[in-house]
C-alpha cells in the first residue's frame, strides 16, 4: 500500500478515536464558583479576611506524584473570589509540622523543589490548549510562565501581579492576586477560565491538585476543570508602557584600538497596548536586549553553524504561537529570534575593523489575537539597522549589515478543544543591499511559507501531525553562489544530487514531514516519522536548519512507568526505557546515518537519578558535509557510544550531577571520552553556589583537515588528517538573594581547547571501507611536516545587581569580562590546564560596565 494510503487509514482511525472522546473533567469535582467581593481581600499572608470567609471552600484535593490518584497524606483548602480589577485566590496548605516547611529564598523564576509552593494554571479563554501559570513559594518567592499547545511553556514571560505568604501554627497560607488587565479572554459577559490549582510539599516532594492531574494522560492544559461565577470582567483594554535608560562603557575588541573606549548612552522603551481583552500589541523602540549570562565558550570543528538559545525577552515572550519546529532535534526551526539582531554578515571577512558584536535593532512590534472561539494569529516585525566596522586611523567606514526588515506570523484554527487544528506560517527578510560586497554576500529577499496541521484522539493519546513548506531566496549572483556553496547545501559536492550553477539569481525548495505518535493513555508510547527537504529549501535567513536534500526516518517506543511502583524489589518513583531506530539518507538515497539508541531513566523514591544509553550506528552509511566540507562523500564506520549520566536528590544541600560518556569507532582506531562533574550547594537558605568541570580526550584516525583549492575545481585536494584533541571547561556561578527583589548574580567560564595534527593525507577512493585507498598520501611537504594544531582559549564572565524596586521596574548594574586566543601551536593538555588559563589571562581583555534602569506603569 503507497504511503498516502497508509497514512489515510489512520488518519481515520485517528477520527474514529476521536469521535469517542473520553469524558473530561466537567462533574462537580471539577468545578469551582468565584464569589464577587465588593472590598477585596488584604494580601498579608493570612486567611482571616472578611473577603475569604464568604468564599466556598475547594477541599477535594487529590495527590498524582508519587502516586497518581491517591489520598494525599496533608490537607489543602483553596477558596477563589473576584473584583471588577482582579482575581484573588487563597490557598492554605495544612502541615502538622510548620517548622518543617521549606522556603528557601531566590530570585525570580527560581521554582522547582526543594520548596513548598502553590500553583495557579488559568486558561482564560478555556480552549484547553493555552493559558498562564502563577507560582508562589512559602518564602513568597514569585514564578510565572505561559501555556502554549497544551503542554508547551514559555518561562520568559514576566506578569504583573501580587502574592504574599505566611506561616503559623496550621501551616502555611498564599494569597494570590491576579490583575484581569494580564489575562486574554474572550469578551463575554460571564466568561468561563480553566483552572487548576496545585500544591508541592517540599520535604517529601509530594503533590497533588484540584482538580487531578494525571500525569498518564497526555495534556496539561486540557485537564484544567472550570471557574464560574465570573461576571463584568471584560473591560480589560488599557497601556503599559516601560521605557528604559542605559548607560554603558566598555573596551574596544580589537588590541590596535587600546587605549580607547566604547561609550554609549541611550533610550528606549516598551509599550504595550490592550485593545480588547483577546488583544495584545507589543513595540519597542531602540531596545537594550543584554542578557544576564554569556552564551557557553564552544569550539565548533563541524561545519555546521552552532544553535545558540533565545534569551532576550522581547523575543521570548509570548513567542509560543511562532514556534514551528522543523524536526523533534529541537534546534530546527522556521523562526529563529536570534537572527534579528545577529552578528554583523562580514564581521570575519574584513580585517582591521573594531565592529559591533551585534547588530543593533531600530524597532520591533508583535501582535497576539484571538480572532475567534478557535482562531489565534500572531506576527513579529523588527528593523536592524546598518552596520559600520570602525576602521584604523587613515581607514575608511565599511559597511558589514545592510539595514533589513524581518517579518513573521502564524494563523492558527483549532476544532475539537484544541485537539485538531491546522495553521499557516510565513517568514519574510528584505534587505537594503547598496554596498557591492554585501550585495554579493548575503540575499536581497528571502521567503517561507508552511502549513501545519495535527489531529489528535479524543483521550490526547494518538496524535496525527504533519506539515509542508516552500522557500525561496533571491539577490546577487555571488550571494546565491555563497548559499549553493554554504554547509547547508553543498551544490558543489561532486556526488551530490544537485550541481552548482554560478549563473542562478535564486534558489527555490520544498520540505514537507508527517508523523504519528503515542503520547499518553498506559504505560506504552511510541512513534513513526519521516522528514523530506530538497537540496534548494533555505530558510536561515530567519530560521535555522543545517542541512538539505535529506530525508530522514525516525521511530521509536517505549515504556514508561509514570507513578511509582518496583521492579525486582527495587523501588522507583519514575522509569522508562526507550528504543529509538532510525536513519537519514540524501534525496538521491544514498545512506548518511543508520542506527539505533536504547536508553533507560530510573528516579528512587528520593529523587535521585539515573539514566543511561548505548547508541550503535551501522556500517554502509557515508558521511558528506563534516568530513569533506562540501567534498566527496566519504564512508563513515560504525560508532558505538555508552554514556551514563546521574543526578543527585534536588532537595538536599548539596546536589551532585556526574556524566561520562565514551565512544569507540573505526576498528578502534577512533575513541574518546569525556567527564562532566557538577555541584550545587545550597550554601543558606539565600545563597546557592555551583561549580562545574568538563574534560574530554579525543583521538580521531581521521578528521577534516583543510581543503587546498578552488571548490569547484578538479583539482581540489580534501585533506584530512589524525586529531588528538583535549579540551577542559571550568564554570561556575553564584546567586544571592539578598531580599525577593534584590539578587546578585555571578558567572564565569574558563574554556581551552588544545591538539596536534598529523599524518596528513588526502582524500582518494573516498567510499572505499579500505583507510589504505580512501585517504592516499599528500605532496606537499611543507604541510605534512608541520600540520600544526589547535590551541583556543576563552574566558567569560559577568556580575548582575538586580533590584525590582517596584512591582515591574528593575535597576541593573552589569559588568561583564571577555578574553579569547586562538592559535595554531600544536599541545596537549595535562589534567590540570593551568599553564593554559596563564596563557589566557595574559591576554588583554574585553570589560564592559553598563547601568540600565527600566519602569513600569500602567496610565
Amino acid at each position: 500500500m503507497h504511503l498516502t494510503g497508509r497514512l489515510a487509514l489512520l488518519s481515520g482511525a485517528l477520527l474514529l478515536a476521536g469521535a469517542r472522546s473520553a469524558a473530561s473533567q466537567t462533574g462537580a469535582d471539577s468545578i469551582a464558583i468565584a464569589t464577587r467581593v465588593e472590598i477585596p481581600p488584604q494580601l498579608d499572608g493570612h486567611d482571616q479576611d472578611p473577603a475569604w470567609q464568604v468564599a466556598a471552600p475547594i477541599r477535594t484535593f487529590r495527590m498524582f506524584a508519587p502516586i497518581e490518584d491517591a489520598d494525599p497524606t496533608i490537607r489543602t483548602e483553596a477558596r477563589i473570589v473576584y473584583d471588577d480589577r482582579a482575581l484573588y485566590i487563597l490557598v492554605r496548605a495544612f502541615d502538622s509540622r510548620p517548622e518543617s516547611i521549606v522556603r528557601l529564598l531566590a530570585r525570580r523564576d527560581t521554582d522547582g523543589p526543594p520548596n513548598d509552593q502553590v500553583l495557579i494554571f488559568l486558561d482564560p479563554y478555556h480552549d484547553r490548549r493555552s493559558g498562564y501559570t502563577f507560582i508562589v513559594t512559602a518564602a513568597g518567592v514569585k514564578s510565572d510562565y505561559l501555556l502554549y499547545d497544551d503542554v508547551g511553556s514559555d518561562h520568559s514571560w514576566d506578569g504583573i501581579w501580587d502574592a504574599a505568604t505566611g506561616v503559623d501554627s496550621l501551616g502555611w497560607v498564599a494569597e494570590i492576586a491576579i490583575p484581569f488587565h494580564q489575562l486574554r479572554f474572550a469578551d463575554h459577559l460571564a466568561p468561563e477560565f480553566g483552572i487548576m490549582i496545585g500544591r508541592w510539599v517540599g520535604r517529601t516532594d509530594e503533590r497533588m491538585s484540584w482538580p487531578l492531574y494525571r500525569r498518564s494522560r497526555a495534556g496539561l492544559v486540557s485537564q484544567l476543570g472550570t471557574l464560574r461565577g465570573l461576571e463584568r470582567v471584560g473591560a480589560t483594554a488599557g497601556v503599559e508602557l516601560a521605557p528604559y535608560g542605559l548607560l554603558e562603557r566598555g573596551d574596544p575588541v580589537l588590541p590596535e584600538f587600546r587605549g580607547t573606549s566604547r561609550s554609549r548612552v541611550s533610550a528606549g522603551g516598551d509599550v504595550k497596548w490592550n485593545p480588547r481583552s483577546n488583544l495584545s500589541l507589543v513595540g519597542t523602540v531602540n531596545p537594550d536586549f543584554g542578557q544576564v549570562e554569556a552564551d557557553p565558550a564552544v569550539l565548533n570543528l563541524t561545519g555546521v553553524e552552532v544553535f545558540q538559545q533565545e534569551r532576550r525577552p522581547f523575543f521570548l515572550e509570548g513567542g509560543g504561537l511562532l514556534s514551528f519546529p522543523l524536526w523533534n532535534d529541537g534546534v530546527s526551526q522556521l523562526f529563529y529570534s536570534r537572527r534579528i539582531g545577529r552578528a554583523p554578515a562580514l564581521l570575519s571577512e574584513r580585517g582591521g575593523l573594531d565592529s559591533p558584536a551585534f547588530t543593533g535593532i531600530l524597532g520591533a512590534a508583535k501582535v497576539n489575537a484571538r480572532l475567534a472561539a478557535h482562531t489565534s494569529a500572531g506576527l513579529v516585525s523588527a528593523a536592524t539597522r546598518e552596520e559600520h566596522g570602525r576602521t584604523l586611523p587613515g581607514g575608511s567606514a565599511a559597511v558589514i549589515e545592510p539595514f533589513t526588515m524581518y517579518g513573521a506570523g502564524r494563523i492558527l484554527q483549532e476544532f475539537r478543544e484544541g485537539r485538531s487544528g491546522f495553521s499557516v506560517m510565513g517568514t519574510s527578510v528584505e534587505r537594503s543591499l547598496d554596498d557591492s560586497a554585501i550585495r554579493n554576500r548575503v540575499p536581497r529577499t528571502a521567503r517561507v511559507i508552511a502549513v501545519s496541521g495535527q489531529h489528535q484522539s479524543g483521550s490526547g493519546a494518538f496524535r496525527l501531525s504533519m506539515w509542508a513548506g516552500a522557500s525561496r531566496v533571491g539577490g546577487a549572483t555571488g550571494a546565491i553562489s555563497a548559499l549553493q556553496l554554504s554547509p547547508v547545501h553543498v551544490f558543489q559536492r561532486p556526488d551530490g544530487p544537485v550541481r552548482y550553477d554560478s549563473t542562478r539569481g535564486a534558489l527555490a525548495g520544498t520540505a514537507f514531514s508527517v508523523g504519528l505518535e503515542k503520547v499518553g493513555g498506559g504505560i506504552t508510547r511510541f512513534a513513526l516519522m519521516y522528514r523530506r527537504i530538497s537540496s534548494g529549501f533555505e530558510v536561515n535567513d530567519l530560521g535555522f536548519l543545517t542541512k538539505s536534500g535529506v530525508q530522514t526516518w525516525y521511530s521509536s517506543g517505549e515504556l514508561n512507568f509514570s507513578q511509582a511502583g518496583g521492579l525486582l524489589g527495587v523501588p522507583f518513583r519514575r522509569a522508562s526505557l526507550t528504543l529509538e531506530l532510525g536513519g537519514e539518507w540524501g534525496t538521491d538515497g544514498l545512506p548518511l546515518t543508520r542506527g539505533l539508541n536504547l536508553g533507560g531513566m530510573w528516579q528512587t523514591p528520593g529523587q535521585s537519578e539515573l539514566r543511561a544509553s548505548v547508541d550503535q550506528q551501522f556500517p554502509g552509511a557515508y558521511c558528506t558535509v563534516a568530513c569533506t566540507r562540501g567534498g566527496p562523500s566519504v564512508y563513515n564506520p560504525p560508532r558505538t557510544t555508552l554514556s551514563l549520566d546521574f543526578r543527585g536528590t534536588p532537595r538536599h544541600a548539596l546536589v551532585p550531577h556526574a556524566l561520562v560518556e565514551g565512544f569507540v569507532d573505526d576498528g578502534r582506531r577512533s575513541h574518546g571520552h569525556k567527564q562532566q562533574v557538577d555541584l550545587t550547594w545550597r550554601a543558606r537558605s539565600n545563597l546557592n553556589l555551583s561549580g562545574s568541570g568538563y574534560w574530554s580526550d579525543v583521538r580521531y584516525a581521521w578528521f577534516f583537515y583543510h581543503r587546498f583549492g578552488d571548490p569547484l575545481s578538479d583539482t581540489t585536494h580534501y585533506a584530512v588528517g589524525g586529531l588528538d584533541l583535549d579540551t577542559r571547561t571550568i564554570t561556575a556561578r553564584a546567586d544571592y538573594t539578598i531580599t525577593r527583589t534584590l539578587t546578585l548574580q555571578a558567572y564565569g567560564q574558563a574554556f581551552v581547547s588544545r591538539g596536534e595534527w598529523s599524518d596528513i593525507r588526502e582524500l582518494g577512493d573516498a567510499k572505499s571501507r579500505d583507510p589504505a585507498r580512501a585517504f592516499t598520501s599528500y605532496s606537499d611537504s611543507s604541510i605534512t611536516a608541520h600540520p600544526g594544531g589547535i590551541d583556543n582559549k576563552q574566558f567569560r564572565a559577568n556580575l548582575v545587581l538586580r533590584w525590582e524596586y517596584r512591582t515591574g521596574s528593575t535597576l541593573f548594574l552589569v559588568w561583564s569580562q571577555d578574553r579569547e586566543f586562538n592559535g595554531n601551536t600544536p599541545g596537549r593538555l595535562g589534567l590540570w590546564p593551568g599553564r593554559d588559563l596563564g596563557e589566557l589571562f595574559q591576554h588583554p581583555a574585553v570589560n564592559t560596565v553598563a547601568v540600565k534602569a527600566s519602569f513600569w506603569f500602567r496610565p
